[in-house]
């Protein structure tokens, strides 16, 4: 996620509720009938700059306080799960509660502030450090002038994402522009999705043998994967007078605050031997558009990809080589005698690309429905048999009924005012039951969702399951560089195991409730909040 979206998200919560912070009051529950009660608490610097609930646990002898993200709306009384978390945050509750909202015009301003905030041009970082890397976003784009894996490995930056630079083609995609562009701005023609296509030398399956894979990324809001993250940036400021801790902001040497984490995640599942595709969404970075939310239309984007990298209609593709290539040319050579029907592939996503990696999921094996309309529609799923698998990385994986009372509002006027798709709605989780396979992975104190929401996911998912938390925020840049590295490897510890039919991922914690969770934390602090 950006700042720019961090601190727009963070506004957007204050202004909905009237606060960002914890207080617990007296004789009230801090979590849901079954959840071991909090027995501690414990100060956060970024992003919470506060006290928050935690568990007790023993590390090396002595007494620790664990602290996690508490659930945004608990279970009213009386109420059974089911009929509050999915019935009430469903497709059409939400467009029902936006409807009695526009009675009230002061509901209505509220409402249509926070959506608008979701519906709007978001400024392009690549290249304002560095200009190498600028590239007309809306226009034709020579492919030579995107930067490639080997620029991150020239100091200061010294990325292991460079290793990738012989197998790495820069990969253009053909895709309609969404329905808040073509109807509220009046924008017509295609669009196109640029990134990395960097081949794998194939999973080994413990026999000998190494099985072509393929792994999807998508990046969290607002951010760009070939952005410049120098960690020579400081990772956090402290106010002097508040004592209060911010993240880095975009500097005179970067332009993207903790990206290199996320391309340290590529490298990771790379040099596991996956293939990895990594586009910068819609609306974001390399690629074109001008609205970067509709995370639906994100997903269905994924699908054109892989129909793109079968067929190569729409199609182009530079090589390490240097050589352009389009159409069924390029398709052939990224295909190298296999089928992108047939590779097993696992989708992943980080915050908003998580979103859109959820819908992806749902479209496949639930129902393939476009909320963005006035009224929606719905298909059968597409099917594709090959897909193993999702990896959400910081999301908000239960659900509406998860976040801060009102965001079921602002989709409700998203969808039907501006054909947008942004937030993930009860339906999603309420299937995932259907999916083959779901890694979630997050710090205890992301405000994305309480990790009672993320748990509630992983309880309901039938399939190879893990999930996996770390102490830390939902932004990259203040992050230990030891639990990114724990990071990587239970997402590469993942994928091998859905793409190889494994039973089990190994090194999953399994936890019976939240408590196990929480304290199954690596023993490393996000770097503001060591205590």
């Amino acid at each position: 996620m950006s700042r720019m979206t961090f601190v727009l998200t963070i506004t957007l919560l204050e202004a909905l509720t009237g606060s960002s912070g914890w207080a617990q009051s007296t004789g009230k529950p801090l979590v849901n009938k079954g959840t071991p009660t909090p027995d501690c608490s414990a100060r956060v610097n970024v992003d919470r700059n506060g006290e928050l609930p935690g568990y007790t646990a023993d590390w090396d002898g002595k007494k620790v306080c664990l602290p996690f993200t508490l659930t945004n709306q608990l279970l009213p009384l009386g109420i059974a799960p089911a009929d509050f978390y999915i019935k009430d945050f469903s497709d059409g509750r939400i467009r029902e509660k936006w409807a009695a909202c526009k009675t009230d015009p002061g509901c209505a301003e509220k409402i249509m502030t926070a959506a608008k905030a979701f519906a709007k041009f978001e400024p392009r970082d690549t290249g304002t450090v560095d200009k190498n890397g600028v590239i007309d976003f809306d226009g034709p784009v020579d492919l030579a002038n995107i930067r490639r894996p080997a620029y991150f490995g020239k100091p200061p930056y010294s990325e292991a994402i460079s290793s990738a630079e012989p197998r790495t083609f820069v990969v253009e995609f053909t895709v309609p522009r969404d329905g808040f562009e073509q109807q509220h701005l009046k924008l017509s023609g295609d669009i196109k999705l640029r990134g990395w296509y960097m081949r794998g030398h194939g999973v080994p399956d413990g026999s000998g043998k190494e099985v072509r894979a393929l792994v999807i990324m998508n990046n969290g809001g607002g951010s760009e994967f070939t952005a410049i993250d120098n960690s020579e940036t400081p990772p956090f400021t402290v106010d002097k007078t508040s004592g209060d801790y911010t993240p880095a902001k975009s500097d005179a040497r970067t332009e993207e605050p903790g990206i290199r984490y996320w391309r340290g995640f590529l490298s990771d599942l790379n040099q596991a031997g996956f293939d990895v595709l990594i586009a910068d969404r819609r609306g974001n970075g390399i690629s074109g558009g001008r609205n970067g939310f509709n995370t639906a239309e994100q997903a269905n984007d994924m699908f054109r990809e892989l129909d793109q990298l079968e067929k190569g209609k729409g199609l182009r593709i530079l090589g390490p080589d240097g050589k352009t290539v389009e159409g069924e040319a390029a398709a052939t050579l990224l295909r190298d005698g296999a089928s992108f029907r047939n590779i097993p592939i696992v989708v992943g996503g980080y915050s908003r690309g998580s979103y859109a990696t959820q819908w992806f999921m749902h479209k496949n094996f639930v129902e393939n429905c476009n909320y963005d309309l006035a009224k929606p529609t719905c298909a059968k799923a597409v099917g594709l048999s090959n897909i193993k698998g999702a990896i959400l990385y910081g999301p908000n994986s239960a659900g509406l009924g998860y976040r801060l009372a009102g965001h079921d509002a602002v989709e409700g006027a998203l969808r039907v005012e501006f054909n947008t798709t942004y937030y993930v709605d009860s339906i999603v989780p309420a299937n995932v039951d259907k999916w083959p396979a779901l890694q979630i992975i997050k710090g205890t104190w992301d405000y994305v969702e309480g990790l009672e929401g993320s748990f509630d996911t992983y309880q309901r998912a039938n399939g190879l399951k893990d999930i996996s938390v770390f102490l830390g925020p939902h932004i990259l840049q203040t992050q230990n560089p030891a639990n990114m590295k724990f990071a990587g490897q239970r997402m590469v510890a993942f994928a091998t195991a859905a793409v190889l039919g494994r039973k089990e991922v190994p090194g999953s914690v399994n936890p019976k409730d939240l408590k196990e969770l929480v304290t199954s934390v690596p023993h490393e602090w996000e770097l503001s909040s060591k205590p």
